[in-house]
């Protein structure tokens, strides 16, 4: 390094700088390494998609050509470990959140966290909802927030501007100010207090990350086995048609408030037989919890609380027929499962299951599907709140 004087002084001199000055047609620059550091970082901003509904669509709109967020060096990465920037768009369920905590401790340092949409803001219209998390900032940190329903994609664009100048604000050392949450207003505090609330407990965040990792094998929930009894002797049906089956099983009127409600017992023996006569696809399977003295239209006042699980079949092909029908049960009373005949009855079942607790008798895997294990109700039974929380996160 050579020793400045007086003659050269606030010139930078050495043998190897000299040799690129003197190189014909070379241009050369210097500048702080931190100020490269930071440009690099600020604009190759890798991002982790976590879209889950509306919102999702407007960030892909931000990534095509019109508005190209690839000309800030951001990248969309499929995996987190590779990411630097969760952009989180759109409503974040109780049963995603565990899902999406893990997904962001698997990011390395540094990251950050943008909120996009109204819905990941504060859950918007969903927020008193029993299934959804009243802002992901009540178990992230979120560095920005993109308001809107859903916000355009420059929206998005500038959100990703503005956390390029807190960065360069960070790497500078410039105190940081906390981005200010537009659903901050007092009516509209979440059941669970944000990451930055004083009232936030500190057992809050462990307690999440807790549930946030999937369960031991001791742990999990094992499928709930349920017994029908042995199966009733009964005559075969021999109709070739839906309304002969019908009248076989001594319905001879068609309700004007919903399908007719046949036997009990002679509910899967009637799904083979429509099976048999061409009903190959099964459309729906959908069950009505019913109160006592609050059943169909014209029912009796004395009527005990039951449940009502409505089916749909239908034909293949020009000119297809339906063919509906119910049966009628009582809580805890178990339905035969479908599963053995339709393959998609599985799930349908797994669903009435969970958000209604209808069980069904013989269905290979009977646990919950849409809420997690360890939720404690059944969310679509009348008489279940629908702000009901569900700890730790909400």
């Amino acid at each position: 390094m050579a020793v400045k004087t007086s003659d050269d002084a606030g010139h930078f001199r050495h043998p190897l700088y000299q040799t690129l000055l003197e190189s014909p047609g070379l241009t050369v620059g210097t500048a702080v390494l931190d100020d490269l550091m930071t440009w690099g970082l600020t604009n190759a901003l890798w991002m982790f998609p976590m879209a889950t509904s509306c919102c999702g669509i407007e960030f892909m709109a931000a990534a095509a050509s019109r508005v190209d967020m690839d000309r800030m060096g951001v990248i969309i990465r499929a995996t987190p470990r590779h990411a630097d920037v969760m952009v989180v768009a759109g409503t974040i369920t109780v049963k995603m959140a565990p899902r999406v905590l893990k997904l962001w401790e698997q990011m390395p340092e540094p990251k950050w966290c943008i909120a996009m949409g109204s819905c990941a803001i504060s859950g918007d219209f969903y927020r008193n909802l029993y299934s959804v998390v009243p802002g992901i900032d009540t178990f992230l940190p979120v560095d920005v927030y993109v308001p809107g329903c859903p916000p355009n994609p420059e929206a998005l664009m500038a959100g990703m501007i503005r956390l390029q100048e807190k960065i360069r604000a960070e790497r500078k050392g410039e105190f940081k100010q906390p981005e200010t949450n537009p659903a901050l207003l007092k009516i509209s505090n979440p059941s669970v207090p944000r990451l930055n609330d004083p009232a936030r407990r500190a057992e809050q965040s462990h307690e999440q990350e807790l549930s946030a990792h999937s369960p031991t094998e001791d742990e999990a929930t094992p499928a709930l086995e349920v017994s029908a009894g042995p199966a009733p002797d009964l005559a075969p049906l021999t109709a070739p048609d839906f309304e002969g089956l019908l009248k076989e099983l001594g319905v001879t009127e068609l309700p004007k408030d919903g399908p007719p409600i046949i036997p009990l017992a002679q509910h899967l023996a009637l799904a083979r037989k429509l099976k048999a006569l061409g009903y190959r696809q099964l459309v729906t399977i959908a069950a009505t919890h019913w109160l006592k003295g609050k059943g169909r239209k014209g029912a009796d006042e004395a009527e005990p609380e039951h449940f009502e699980i409505a089916y749909a079949l239908r034909t293949v092909g020009k000119g297809s027929h339906v063919a509906a029908w119910a049966v009628r049960v009582e809580p805890g009373q178990p339905v035969l499962t479908l599963s053995g005949v339709f393959a998609g009855a599985d799930w349908q079942e797994r669903e009435q299951y969970d958000l209604l607790g209808v069980t069904f008798a013989g269905h290979p895997d009977l646990r919950r599907l849409m809420m997690t294990e360890n939720y404690v109700g059944h969310p679509l039974r009348r008489e279940f709140p629908s702000d009901a929380p569900a700890a730790p996160w909400r």
